[in-house]
C-alpha cells in the first residue's frame, strides 16, 4: 500500500495502512496527494459503517500523525473510532510526531506494537527521515546509453539509443519521483518536455528544477509551456541582469563555486522545498557533479546493444579520479533484460 503512494505524496511520506478485524481485512489505504487523506483516514473512509471499526486492528507502515497540517491529526480519528490495537512498522522521526501518537494511543487504552515490517519499508521511510532531518533527498540518476557508455554522438544526436520499452520504464521512473533536476545543455539541445507519458500517470509528471547559471534559456522552449507543473530555475548570484518574472516559473539565486552553481546548495534547497525524491536525467556534466559530491543514491542505467565508439559523448564526464581507492562505490542490486536492452540498478554502498 505504501509503494502505491510513492511519487504522489509530496511533501508527505508515502504510507500504507490496513484495517483488520476478526482475522479479515476490512479495508486498505495509502497516502493521498497533499491536502487529502493520509493512509489511515483513506483506509477508514473505505468502511461505510464506522461503528464496525470498534475493536479492529490498524496496521501502519509509519506512526500516524499527531499534528494538524492541511488535514486533521490521524491519531485523533483512530482514538475516536475505538481501535483496540495499532501495529506500527516505525516511529515517525519527524520532530512534529516522534512518538507523540504512540503516547496518545496508549493513554487512550489502545495497545500499540512497534515491529519493523521489512527492510524495504525501512528504506522507504528513511528517505523521508533523511529529507526532514538532514535536507538530504534521495537522488536517482537515470542514464540511457550504448553498450559502451555513450549517451549521444559528438553532434549531440541521441534519439533513440534505447528501445521504446526502456523508454516506458523511464517514464514510470519519472512518475515515482516528485521532481527532476536538469541542466541547460539537455534543455537546449533536446527541447524536452520531461513529463510522464504513460496512460493514467500523466498527472504524476515531476516538477522541474533547471540549472541555468546565466539565465539564458528562451521562454518558448517546451519545458516552460506546461502550466500544470512547478518550474524552478536556479541561477548564479553573480548574474546582474534583470530577471523577468513569470507566473509558473520561480527563480532561485544560488552561489557559485568555480564558475558553476554549487550543487550541494542546489540539492539542499530542493529538499527545503519539501521534495524527497529527485530524478536526474541531465547530461554528463551534471551527473559527474553530483557523483563528485557523493549525492547520488541510486543509478538506473539503461544500456542498448549498440556500440558507438570514441566519437560518442560519455555518460559521465571527468570525475578526476586517479586512484582505484577513490572510485565511486555502488552495489549492483538488480539487472533486467528489456527486449534487447539491459537495465542495471545500482545503489550507493
Amino acid at each position: 500500500m505504501a509503494l502505491r503512494a510513492v511519487g504522489s505524496t509530496y511533501p508527505n511520506p508515502p504510507v500504507g495502512a490496513i484495517i483488520v478485524k476478526n482475522g479479515f481485512i476490512m479495508s486498505r489505504g495509502w497516502t493521498q496527494p497533499a491536502g487529502t487523506p493520509h493512509a489511515e483516514i483513506h483506509a477508514i473512509n473505505q468502511i461505510k459503517n464506522k461503528k464496525d471499526i470498534k475493536g479492529a486492528h490498524l496496521y501502519c507502515t509509519l506512526e500516524p500523525c499527531s499534528h494538524k497540517g492541511k488535514t486533521a491529526p490521524c491519531v485523533n480519528k483512530i482514538i475516536e473510532l475505538k481501535f483496540s490495537k495499532v501495529i506500527i512498522s516505525q516511529i515517525d522521526k519527524n520532530p512534529l510526531v516522534n512518538s507523540n501518537s504512540v503516547k496518545k494511543l496508549r493513554s487512550a487504552g489502545i495497545e500499540v506494537v512497534i515491529k519493523n515490517f521489512s527492510s524495504e519499508l525501512k528504506e522507504l521511510n528513511n528517505i523521508f527521515f533523511n529529507s526532514i532531518r538532514d535536507n538530504k533527498p534521495f537522488i536517482t540518476l537515470k542514464i540511457a546509453s550504448t553498450a559502451d557508455g555513450k549517451i549521444a554522438t559528438n553532434q549531440y544526436e541521441s534519439k533513440w539509443i534505447t528501445n521504446s520499452t526502456s523508454r516506458m520504464v523511464g517514464h514510470k521512473l519519472r512518475s515515482l519521483n516528485e521532481c527532476m533536476i536538469v541542466g541547460t545543455g539537455t534543455i537546449r539541445k533536446d527541447n524536452p518536455i520531461l513529463d510522464c507519458r504513460l496512460e493514467g500517470l500523466s498527472n504524476l509528471s515531476p516538477d522541474i528544477f533547471i540549472l541555468d547559471r546565466k539565465v539564458n534559456l528562451k521562454k518558448n522552449l517546451k519545458i516552460f509551456g506546461n502550466k500544470n507543473r512547478k518550474i524552478y530555475v536556479f541561477y548564479s548570484d553573480k548574474v546582474k541582469k534583470r530577471i523577468l518574472k513569470s507566473k509558473n516559473i520561480k527563480y532561485i539565486k544560488i552561489r557559485e563555486v568555480n564558475n558553476e552553481l554549487d550543487i550541494k546548495t542546489v540539492v539542499k534547497t530542493v529538499s527545503q522545498l519539501g521534495y524527497m525524491r529527485i530524478l536526474v536525467e541531465g547530461g554528463a556534466k551534471l551527473s559527474a557533479s553530483l557523483l563528485n559530491e557523493n549525492l547520488i543514491d541510486e543509478i538506473f542505467w539503461f544500456r542498448s546493444s549498440k556500440i558507438m565508439g570514441n566519437n560518442g559523448i560519455n555518460a559521465i564526464s571527468n570525475l578526476d579520479i586517479n586512484k582505484v581507492d577513490h572510485l565511486k562505490k555502488f552495489n549492483l542490486t538488480n539487472t533486467k533484460t528489456i527486449d534487447n536492452d539491459q537495465l542495471s540498478i545500482y545503489k550507493k554502498k
